[in-house]
């Protein structure tokens, strides 16, 4: 895979709704197209797996499905999937060439961002492919997420977390209003027992903007490692079941063919290994609890790092009680420093062994040895920490790796 940039910065210039219609129209694309017959995923935790599940069930139809989610694990190509498959650098290379054309045609190029311009990419690669279906998981909150101009008459809401407050709100009714808002008026939002909490601000926002809120409750049936995805599997098989009728064998098809790389992903068995991208402390627990039914023994290393961006001293505060060791390290991409995350797993677990390496490289040589073949190995904290560790594992250098 070639290592992709985009071409414009992170976040656009202002609002950008109006600029992603106008570059779209320059496309000759109906972005409403893609509602018709399609999912749009908000939520501050678990978008990527119930995008990736509900994607996975719509597959079992046997028409074209396109999946787009952010971000991406190792290489830009995992954001445009088809039927479950990246897309290929030659097919992304053609695609990018033409919404970069469309941009400058419409006069937007100073404006654009990053996300809204791979939003675009996805439109293309989609319509390219006469998808059928197409599943799309929201950047940030849903009111100025370019999913909205798709106007999906079905979304759902996965969960509920104090992030991006400056963009979205300080408290979690700013939240909820603002990812509501990716839906159109007479659209469903499928929402789970995870956002309870919020029950009341959800129906009544719901009913001011005309939107129909459905409760589902979580089920048995989960594909993916951690108590927490038996509320996302639920979330898309509404989804999946509003778009399209399945037989009780496509959904086991379906869930069986489910795969989302960096949720609890195991990346090794001796020791076992364990990655999670979990980056807020409510997403960060959840994970937590996954990690210990999988785990034989309560024993294990910790390899921790915190963006610096996030609550290091929350997500700290989560981790450092639950393991003996723990190797503190900043991944090259937006680390904290591993000083500071050490004195506050030291704070969190004074009877930790605590070290600190300069680098991921040196974190993984001393989790290794401090594990042993038959111990366990936790990789948690932040995205950035659990992709550089697997381009490690994987024999890539994670300089090479590229985000925003």
């Amino acid at each position: 895979m070639r290592p992709w940039r985009a071409p414009f910065p992170k976040f656009g210039v202002g609002p950008g709704l109006a600029r992603v219609d106008k570059a779209a129209r320059a496309l000759g694309i109906d972005l409403t197209r893609f509602g018709e017959t399609g999912a749009v995923i908000v939520g501050s935790n678990g978008k990527g797996s119930t995008a990736a599940m509900t994607a996975a069930l719509l597959q079992q139809t046997g028409r074209n499905v396109g999946l787009f989610t952010s971000p991406h694990l190792l290489d830009l190509n995992e954001r445009f999937r088809l039927n479950g498959d990246d897309i290929a650098d030659e097919e992304l290379e053609a695609h990018w060439e033409r919404v970069l054309t469309a941009v400058r045609s419409a006069g937007e190029q100073d404006n654009f961002g990053a996300f809204e311009f791979l939003f675009l990419v996805a439109a293309v690669f989609f319509a390219a492919n006469d998808c059928a279906h197409t599943v799309w998981e929201a950047g940030i909150g849903g009111r100025l997420d370019p999913v909205r101009l798709i106007r999906a008459p079905r979304l759902a809401l996965t969960s509920l977390d104090l992030e991006h407050t400056d963009l979205l709100g300080d408290t979690l009714e700013a939240i909820a209003r603002d990812k509501l808002d990716a839906a159109r008026a007479g659209a469903k939002v499928f929402y789970g027992e995870s956002c309870n909490g919020q029950r009341a601000v959800i129906e009544s926002h719901c009913a001011t903007r005309g939107i129909e809120p459905v409760l589902v409750s979580a089920i048995d049936q989960a594909p993916l490692p951690g108590g927490f995805q038996a509320q996302n599997a639920a979330l898309a098989l509404a989804l999946a079941r509003d778009i399209a009728v399945l037989s009780p064998e496509q959904t086991d098809a379906g869930f069986a063919a489910t795969r989302w790389p960096g949720r609890l992903e195991i990346i090794d068995r001796a020791p076992l290994t364990v990655i999670d991208v979990g980056h807020t402390p409510a997403g960060v627990r959840a994970a937590l609890d996954g990690f210990n039914e999988m785990r034989s023994a309560p024993s294990g290393v910790l390899v921790l790092g915190v963006s610096l961006d996030k609550g290091v001293a929350e997500i700290v505060g989560v981790l450092a009680p639950a393991f003996e060791a723990i190797i503190c390290v900043a991944a090259r991409h937006k680390g904290a420093p591993p000083a500071q995350i050490a004195a506050r797993a030291a704070a969190a677990n004074p009877s930790a062994e605590i070290a600190i390496a300069e680098s991921v490289e040196e974190a993984r040589r001393l989790a290794l040895s401090e594990a042993g073949e038959g111990g366990v190995v936790y990789v948690a904290g932040g995205l950035f920490l659990a992709a550089e560790y697997k381009a490690v594992h994987s024999g890539r250098d994670p300089a090479s790796l590229v985000f925003f």
